[in-house]
């Protein structure tokens, strides 16, 4: 986050990395519903620009993580958040985590 007269700038770049229990196909699948105007630009990275504002999210499989007989598959994905202030990529990390959760115990 950048800093200018020891405050907090309102619109920084920011980048979110988080390792999720799923894989690529399952996440893609739902990014349609999270971005509506989000679009493709390759297999492992999908654009949202918007406003003067853009959202780069990349995808990278690795390998799974073996529990006993369980296998979980492991997807690292980034978020860079450009222009987007702290309480909008709050917000779509809200959504994020609420479109993904799945159920549990």
């Amino acid at each position: 986050m950048s800093w200018r007269f020891g405050r907090r700038w309102p619109v920084a770049k920011s980048i979110l990395v988080k390792t999720l229990a799923m894989t690529q196909d399952d996440f893609v699948r739902h990014l349609p519903i999270l971005l509506p105007d989000g679009y493709s630009v390759d297999a492992e990275t999908w654009l949202l620009n918007e406003s003067g504002r853009m959202l780069t999210i990349r995808m990278n499989s690795n390998a799974d993580r073996v529990l006993g007989k369980l296998r979980l598959p492991q997807l690292r994905v980034e978020f860079e958040f450009d222009a987007y202030s702290e309480q909008e990529v709050d917000v779509f990390m809200c959504r994020l985590s609420r479109l993904y959760h799945r159920g549990g115990g």
